[in-house]
């Protein structure tokens, strides 16, 4: 029998409650304010005051109103409305569905969930919840909403029993600080409470002002408004304008119809109901709703018509649920939690903090080893090197238990705990060396260790260290471990020894009781995030050389392919990088930062700046010229997702004698590119892809968009049916003319997981690299300078006659021993084509653009450019 989807792992209640009650500044119930309204006349007021009344209401307790006629046109429906929610005799879920869902005798269009949510709360501000999305989401996390109720009537009522619930947990607890510890839980992404106070707006039902301006700013940024205008087609303005005045006409019908036909994508519809919770596109007066919605945004928000459908479509983007199945780190109750253990270590005191336990501590060091052996430790130690490390994530094997085995010698409880990875063959984890995770009170360490009673494990890595010395340290420096890596001996691994040299190495290994790691102590965020396992694995990988020494008879070869060959030149260094690209500190300082934030990054300009020579030269330095790690892959409008990711091969195969044609599925260059970066994760690798907006993006990457962002997850892929990830050592370079008529614009998906680097028409490079490559048989000094001034008067007069967009880049100059006859040349073959396609072909024109006319010159006679036809 097929099994439905695992069930997501709820949060603990009573451990996040004590967080929350600890926190200071949590008394107050955060920024929640909730709002009044007086409804005790409601059958004596007339229309004009009740809608007055319920309009101020309105205003106060959403984020924006879209719809405030409707109190007026609607006032005296409003009124039967509310005497049924107040006085009917079902259950309030039951009155309140009637009001919000579509279709019900109740229901009143332009007003939507959250302002009925904040008419029920304020019936009794002290036991009636803010019902909102976010404490919908909070009380889901907890295991304490249905996963798909069944209507309004449903989640209302699982909203105050949750309510009801945790108010029993925590005695005392207000109504507004439930709400908002429910919303602190919604935010969480890893096992720490959130403390910062949000906005109000996080109580809405719909998006609130300061996100819309925030889209507002995206959008504007990502494509100018006088831009924009500009460049769109007469007849799509045509559209546009009709929709304006059908709209103000009250034609609302034509209006929407005018704006579908203008914006044909679904998105920014799909996205309406985020915007105004008012909205949805089963009510029959859905146009009327939307040109109210759009008056809005025009009249508040300063929104152009022709930005309306980007503005929606980003702003109303849903809400992400944060991934709480897998690893999220540690917290700072971990830390406490091993402290007061330390302090208070008794039976009594453990059965109380149990559900604690389990949240701090033993699920996120489950996690942490799984992770790591998942990622690192199966695949690379175990499969590559043999090794056969422990993995399994149970006491007794990769994890210590909590519990004391001393006899009652001492307190009952370990209050520090560790993850070991060791040798499965020896006999047990103490009698090896082991790559080890220690959480402790004063923080986290992690990676290699030898105890005392590693008799024989201890004796053959004596020996290598002792025998090879210099050859292990060298390796070590090359992983650039030394720097930050502490070095410990003693039985409580809490001296610290300084290892400068191979001598220092040497008599450190003499000790019985080392370790060699990283410590992070209970403040440092890395710990409280899903970075830990990749920061831990990357530690493991540059001790590796260690390990070898312990479980390898002869750790020569891995050492000398560590540490290199000492005949091998210098690293491409960032000295190298700027004397082959001309391009300054401050901007390689600004890429690579840039890296750091996104492992994508694009180079975009015109023809003829260097994008492609700039993105090698980047990648060498990037990998630190180490011989295949770097990847160059150029696109093209044939390119496919079979060749580069996966896909289905026709080979022709001998079998018993007999040609075949049989179908394996083969890895493609990014496939086969990250697996082998997956298996050296302490080296850099990067892919260069060349001229990218000339492939069919959507079908090239297919689902593997997701994976650009989020490094740490996998998906499957849709041939192999195997899951695959972006290993965080790959790094994606990627060069696009923006003005190539055959290429494809990319779409705000794409071009939010890459940052953009412009490569503009550099005049100072040109001369720096004119200047520097001057022939010494060219007479005259004055051509270089010549040279770059005519570059210049070029893209001066091309931005002044047809934009800033249409310029020729700085590469067209930079050819060796330039000389007049080659610069001719070049501008004949190459410059000159360039300009006839910029001008559409008009002939006419490109006698402004003669270089004599360019500088300012009398002509000069010339020979006219060969034909490559015979003279016969």
């Amino acid at each position: 029998m097929a099994r439905g989807p695992a069930r997501r792992r709820s949060l603990p209640l009573l451990p996040l409650l004590a967080q929350y009650l600890s926190a200071p500044g949590t008394g107050s119930g955060g920024v929640l304010r909730t709002t009044a309204i007086n409804l005790e006349k409601l059958d004596t007021v007339p229309d004009e005051i009740l809608a007055s009344g319920l309009e101020r209401f309105a205003a106060s307790v959403l984020p924006v109103n879209y719809h405030p006629k409707v109190f007026r046109t609607r006032a005296g429906f409003l009124r039967h409305t509310l005497t049924h929610l107040l006085r009917g005799q079902d259950p309030l879920p039951e009155r309140l569905s009637r009001c919000i869902t579509s279709g019900e005798a109740y229901h009143v269009s332009g007003i939507g969930w959250g302002l009925w949510a904040a008419i029920v709360t304020s019936l009794d501000l002290e036991t009636i919840p803010l019902w909102c999305p976010a404490v919908e989401r909070g009380l889901r996390a907890l295991g304490m909403f249905p996963e798909n109720p069944r209507g309004v009537a449903e989640r209302f009522a699982a909203v105050t029993e949750g309510c009801s619930r945790i108010r029993e947990a925590a005695t005392g607890l207000t109504i507004t600080q439930t709400v908002d510890f429910l919303e602190r839980v919604s935010r969480m992404i890893g096992r720490e409470l959130p403390m910062g106070a949000t906005g109000s707006d996080a109580y809405g039902w719909s998006v609130g002002p300061e996100e819309i301006r925030q889209a507002i700013r995206v959008v504007r940024t990502r494509f100018p408004l006088r831009k924009r205008i500009r460049e769109t087609p007469p007849e799509l303005l045509d559209t546009v304008s009709r929709f304006r005045s059908s709209a103000a006409a009250g034609e609302y019908e034509t209006a929407f119809e005018a704006f579908r036909s203008a914006f044909p994508e679904s998105t920014w519809e799909a996205a309406l109901h985020r915007l105004d919770d008012a909205y949805s596109t089963t009510l029959p007066d859905r146009a009327q709703l939307w040109c109210e919605i759009a008056t809005t945004l025009r009249e508040t928000f300063r929104v152009h018509p022709l930005e309306l459908a980007d503005v929606i479509s980003l702003a109303g983007q849903p809400t992400e649920i944060p991934d709480r199945d897998r690893f999220v780190g540690f917290c700072t109750d971990t830390f406490q939690f091993l402290g007061e253990l330390g302090r208070t270590n008794t039976r009594e005191w453990m059965a109380t903090h149990r559900a604690r336990y389990q949240f701090v501590l033993r699920e996120p060091l489950i996690g942490l080893c799984a992770a790591v052996a998942d990622r690192y430790v199966r695949p690379i130690l175990n499969r590559e090197y043999g090794w056969d490390l422990e993995c399994n994530a149970r006491t007794g094997r990769a994890l210590t238990s909590i519990c004391k085995n001393d006899f009652g010698r001492s307190g009952p409880y370990q209050p520090v705990q560790w993850v070991t990875f060791y040798r499965r063959s020896q006999e047990n984890k103490r009698a090896d060396a082991q790559f080890f995770v220690r959480v402790a009170a004063d923080g986290v360490r992690f990676g290699f260790h030898l105890g005392r009673s590693a008799r024989e494990a201890g004796g053959q890595f004596r020996k290598a260290v002792q025998e090879h010395g210099e050859a292990v340290f060298r390796a070590l420096s090359t992983g650039a471990i030394l720097n930050g890596c502490h070095f410990w001996i003693g039985d409580d691994l809490g001296t610290e020894v300084a290892l400068r040299s191979a001598a220092d190495l040497r008599a450190w290994a003499t000790n019985k009781d080392i370790a060699a790691g990283v410590h992070c102590d209970p403040s440092d965020p890395k710990l409280r995030g899903d970075d830990l396992p990749g920061e831990v694995l990357l530690t493991f990988d540059r001790l590796l050389p260690l390990f070898a020494c312990a479980a390898e008879l002869d750790p020569r070869p891995l050492l000398a392919r560590r540490a290199g060959s000492t005949a091998t030149p210098l690293p491409y260094d960032p000295v190298a990088f700027h004397q082959e690209t001309f391009l300054s500190e401050v901007w390689l300082d600004r890429v690579l930062n840039l890296l750091r934030l996104k492992k994508q990054l694009i180079f975009q300009g015109v023809p003829g700046t260097g994008k492609t020579h700039v993105a090698r030269c980047l990648a060498r330095l990037l990998a630190h010229d180490r011989p295949g790690c770097i990847r160059l892959v150029q696109f093209h409008p044939a390119y496919s997702y079979e060749e580069f990711v996966e896909g289905i091969r026709v080979r022709n195969v001998e079998i018993e004698g007999r040609n075949e044609v049989v179908y394996p599925i083969e890895d493609g260059v990014l496939c086969e590119f990250a697996e082998q970066a997956l298996l050296r994760p302490s080296e850099p690798h990067v892919l260069v892809v060349d001229e990218l907006n000339r492939g069919n993006l959507p079908r090239i990457f297919g689902e593997l968009l997701f994976l650009l962002e989020y490094r740490d997850q996998a998906i499957t892929l849709p041939y192999s049916k195997r899951p695959f990830r972006l290993p965080e050592n790959l790094f994606v370079l990627a060069t696009m003319n923006p003005l190539d008529r055959s290429a494809v614009s990319l779409d705000h998906a794409f071009r939010r997981r890459f940052s953009f680097v412009d490569m503009p028409a550099d005049a100072a490079i040109l001369a720096s690299w004119l200047e520097q490559h001057q022939s010494a048989r060219m007479a005259d000094e004055t051509f270089g300078p010549r040279v770059v001034r005519l570059f210049e008067e070029l893209n001066r007069r091309l931005a002044r006659d047809l934009g800033p967009d249409k310029q020729v880049g700085h590469s067209f100059f930079m050819v060796p021993e330039m000389n007049p006859e080659k610069l001719a040349a070049i501008w004949d073959h190459h410059i000159r084509p360039l300009l006839l396609d910029y001008m559409g072909g008009r002939e006419e024109r490109m006698s402004d653009y003669a270089p004599d006319r360019l500088l300012g010159e009398r002509p000069s006679k010339r020979t006219k450019p060969t034909s490559n036809a015979s003279n016969g």
